[in-house]
C-alpha cells in the first residue's frame, strides 16, 4: 500500500502534543522571567550601594541613601553643614521591597556612608525584595563594611539577618 502523507488523526495528535508542550513553555517561561526580573534589581542595587560606598571613599564626602516606598534616593554632602545634599540619583524600583525591623532597634530611612566609605550606623542593614518567586538573589545584607547580595530562606518571616542566607 503507498502512502503519500498524513491521516486527519495523525495531524491533529502531533497538534495537539504541540499545543500541550507549548502551552507548559509558556508557563515556565513566565516564572522565569519573574525570577530573572527579581535577580536583575537585587543585583543593580547592590551595585548601586557598593558604588555609594566608593563616592564616598573617593570624594571624601558623606552619601547617604534614602529609602522610599518603591524608590531609592542617593545623595551626597559637600560638608558637615550641607543638610539636605545634592541628589547624585533617584532609582524607581518595579518591586517592593521591606528593611529590617526586627535586628534594628530604631530603623532609619537612611544609609549614610562617612567619608571613608564606611557606614554610620553600627547595625547591619537588611533589604528583602518581597516576592513569591525563587529567586538566587533576592536580598542585601549591609554591614559597615561590606555590602553582600543574599536569599530569603523563609518567605513568611521577617527580613531579617537570620532569615538570609549570604551569597
Amino acid at each position: 500500500m503507498n502512502r503519500d502523507g498524513f491521516t486527519l488523526m495523525e495531524l491533529i495528535i502531533v497538534i495537539g502534543l504541540m499545543s500541550i508542550l507549548l502551552a507548559l513553555a509558556t508557563i515556565n517561561f513566565g516564572a522565569w522571567q519573574r525570577k530573572s526580573m527579581v535577580e536583575r534589581y537585587t543585583k543593580e542595587l547592590y551595585s548601586d550601594v557598593q558604588d555609594a560606598r566608593m563616592r564616598a571613599a573617593f570624594t571624601k564626602r558623606v552619601q547617604r541613601i534614602e529609602f522610599g516606598a518603591q524608590q531609592v534616593v542617593f545623595r551626597s554632602f559637600s560638608s558637615e553643614g550641607d543638610v539636605l545634599g545634592t541628589k547624585v540619583s533617584t532609582k524607581t524600583l518595579p518591586l517592593s521591597f521591606t528593611r529590617n525591623t526586627a535586628d534594628v532597634p530604631a530603623p532609619s530611612t537612611n544609609i549614610d556612608f562617612d567619608t571613608r566609605g564606611i557606614m554610620v550606623d553600627s547595625n547591619v542593614q537588611v533589604i528583602c525584595f518581597t516576592t513569591t518567586e525563587d529567586a538566587a538573589y533576592d536580598a542585601l545584607i549591609i554591614t559597615p563594611a561590606l555590602t553582600s547580595m543574599g536569599k530569603v530562606t523563609n518567605r513568611g518571616s521577617a527580613c531579617a539577618q537570620t532569615n538570609v542566607t549570604q551569597k
